[in-house]
């Protein structure tokens, strides 16, 4: 199969229909797939010492740290003209959602002393400062500012240095 001008590739259905399929489309989600491969499972349940809270609060950052990597690289492609905008403003949307929803599911997790409360306070602030800059992604690209993508998710950078010192700091 050879690909048109636009880079599609015809494949034929049952139904006889073609439809095309975008060589870039299909490797930008092989990389997308690689990336959230590496996303780290949440484990919910109660931490009654602070070292069972402090591993919750590292596997939380972790996540977050992959959402934050997902979005700074579908900006990087999407400032470089390799994606489709409402592709790139989902993958933008999920990265958010899933930040989101980390905070959400860590934040439910009753600290079990007063340490433990000073950590959630430092995380949820490392935290809910990638979720505004990964809402802000999320809006630029989803008005179609695809051109300027790597200077909107800029800010995500730190959010990722910051979060990662804080797993290294953490983790046992």
């Amino acid at each position: 199969m050879r690909p048109d001008r636009a880079g599609y590739v015809s494949n034929s259905h049952s139904s006889g229909k073609d439809v095309g399929v975008n060589r870039r489309t299909r490797a930008a989600a092989a990389v997308l797939a690689a990336c959230c491969a590496g996303c780290v499972s949440h484990p919910v349940g109660p931490a009654r010492t602070y070292g069972k809270y402090e591993g919750k609060a590292v596997t939380t950052a972790e996540g977050v740290v992959s959402a934050v990597q997902t979005a700074r690289m579908a900006a990087q492609t999407a400032s470089k003209g390799n994606s489709f905008g409402p592709y790139i403003g989902t993958v933008a949307s999920e990265s958010e959602d899933a930040a989101s929803g980390l905070q959400g599911t860590f934040d439910s997790i009753q600290p079990p002393d007063a340490r433990a409360d000073n950590l959630r306070t430092r995380l949820d602030k490392l935290i809910a400062d990638a979720v505004t800059h990964l809402a802000d992604l999320r809006v630029s690209l989803r008005r179609g500012e695809l051109a300027d993508a790597t200077k909107t998710a800029r800010p995500l950078r730190k959010d990722f240095k910051r979060l990662s010192a804080f797993v290294d700091e953490h983790k046992s």
